[in-house]
């Protein structure tokens, strides 16, 4: 795509609700777009929120900026339009086996004193708030906005505090015991994320949370998410328990009464203010008891949005899709389709993390999903020295997933959305949306050269192709259908690849201005 081929968007319309015509999207709530079905697409990672994140496993001594404004940029090239906000809740703290540092800064609590914590600085006072984390949240949620671009308000993480290497995980944490002047002491996430909290961390947790809501409550672009892959009552073996420096067998309880707390508090706060409501997601608790039933408490849940986990058959007695040489979770390579029952944020960061290509975005969106991008590729930032320098980690390796992420959007703003919905059953290749009769939207995921049948009712149909890898985009005589059957078709592209056929319902020669529908 040409600079000048670029869609450029105002701002963000909303606030959202999940559509009651589709439930499978978002839709604006008020407005002239009141309505209008919002699909959502993005690439993410650790420190677009907060500073402080880079190689080797010592925090620096200049703390490391994120420049947002880049990352907007990116973002809006690649026709992205949603972030997910990370909150990285630790002041000093590794991922990655300890080959990256997360020294994250600001955090909402002001670094008063008396007394140093566990970095040297001074200690937090849990009750009075630091102006400029929620100064650079407004802001950042308001620059996205003006872009089209929607935020995902992360209130907690959880994977950081069990799953990330000790002892940091814990002594890093501004609720540890040395770190804050308010006599609040926790040992483990249960102390943190497992009700019954102590009075006094929930307390503060609850007064955060009520801070965060007032801060950007008027914005029409914000989503909440409660917490990143905290605790769901299971447990890991000993092998996975050394690797993150622990020992033993470490209980780290179950989150999901916590986190649907916390849904209560946000929806009650909103009411109680008369804000408008945002919707909130919750996401893939690990580890659980039961593989095969990880999101059973997310459908359950009160969330508005989900981003579900790797549920797949193949995991039930134990491994999982990260593992060398395991398989990869059907949610990468044939998702299930989107019931309406949640508004599903598809994300691979729970299934698939450091993986993700043009087919996943795709697939995913034909199955009435909304792909995002766990976006290791931009751990050295958005303009790396060397974009191809870390192999399959590398800044290169993960744009054909964020190309392909802006493709589906293109497609998505075009459509009438909101009147469709995934139908594998009317295409061979399993990978459709449709509102039959008027539009279709079908996957070949095989090789341009073979051929696929759709079932279409009748009528005459504007006939658009597009090119997976190639991003090429050419239009073909219309076709007219007398009786609903099934059609065979062939690309005409004369390269190799994944193809995407577009139909679109057009009026008789009387009405019809003859002109193909636009391309991306």
């Amino acid at each position: 795509m040409t600079e000048s081929e670029r869609r450029t968007h105002g701002p963000a319309a909303g606030p959202l609700v999940v559509s009651d015509t589709n439930p499978r999207y978002f839709a604006v709530a008020s407005g002239d777009a009141a309505g209008r079905a919002v699909y959502l697409v993005g690439s993410h990672i650790w420190n677009n929120l907060h500073d402080g994140m880079g190689p080797g496993a010592a925090c620096a001594d200049v703390v490391e900026a994120f420049d947002f404004d880049a990352y907007l940029d990116f973002l809006e090239e690649r026709s992205h339009n949603f972030i997910r906000l990370w909150r990285w809740e630790q002041f000093r703290s590794q991922a990655a086996g300890g080959d990256f540092h997360l020294c994250m800064t600001p955090q909402p609590w002001a670094r008063t004193g008396p007394g140093k914590a566990r970095d040297g600085n001074p200690k937090f006072d849990l009750d009075r708030f630091d102006r400029s984390f929620f100064d650079r949240l407004r802001e950042r949620a308001i620059a996205a906005g003006d872009r089209g671009i929607y935020v995902g308000v992360m209130f907690f993480d959880g994977w950081a505090l069990h799953l990330s290497p000790a002892p940091d995980h814990v002594e890093g944490h501004p609720f540890h015991a040395a770190n804050n002047v308010n006599g609040i002491e926790i040992g483990s996430i249960l102390d943190h994320q497992v009700l019954p909290l102590a009075p006094r961390v929930e307390a503060i947790q609850e007064a955060y949370i009520r801070h965060v809501v007032d801060t950007v409550h008027d914005l029409p672009n914000i989503l909440w998410e409660v917490a990143n892959e905290s605790s769901g009552g299971g447990t890991v073996d000993a092998a996975f328990v050394e690797a993150l420096g622990q020992t033993g067998a470490p209980e780290w309880g179950d989150s999901t009464e916590w986190q649907y707390w916390v849904i209560d508090v946000v929806k009650r706060h909103e009411r109680e203010r008369g804000y408008m409501p945002h919707p909130i997601g919750m996401t893939m608790q690990f580890p659980v008891s039961e593989q095969t039933n990880v999101n059973d408490p997310l459908y359950e849940s009160r969330a508005d949005w989900i981003s579900p986990g790797y549920d797949d058959e193949i995991f039930a007695d134990g491994g999982h899709p990260m593992a060398p040489g395991s398989p990869q979770s059907h949610w990468l390579e044939d998702p299930p389709a989107a019931d309406g029952r949640k508004v599903v944020i598809t994300d691979t960061d729970h299934y698939a993390p450091g993986r993700g290509d043009a087919l996943w975005a795709w697939k995913s969106f034909l199955r009435g999903h909304h792909p995002i991008l766990m976006d290791f590729g931009l751990i050295g930032g958005v303009n790396p020295p060397d974009p191809s320098a870390g192999g399959p980690m590398s800044f290169d390796a993960f744009e054909p997933a964020r190309w392909a992420m802006g493709d589906t959007t293109a497609y998505a703003e075009r459509m009438n959305l909101i009147e469709m919905q995934p139908r594998s059953d009317l295409a061979s290749t399993g990978f459709a949306l449709a509102h039959p009769g008027e539009e279709y939207l079908v996957l070949q995921p095989g090789a341009a050269s073979d051929p696929f049948t759709v079932v279409l009712e009748p009528g005459t149909y504007a006939v658009e192709w597009f090119s997976v890898e190639g991003r090429e985009t050419t239009t073909v005589n219309d076709m007219t259908v007398e009786n609903p059957e099934q059609r065979s078709f062939s690309a005409p592209f004369a390269t190799a690849g994944s193809t995407v056929l577009y139909l679109k319902g057009v009026e008789d020669e009387r009405g019809h201005d003859g002109n193909p529908p636009r391309g991306i």
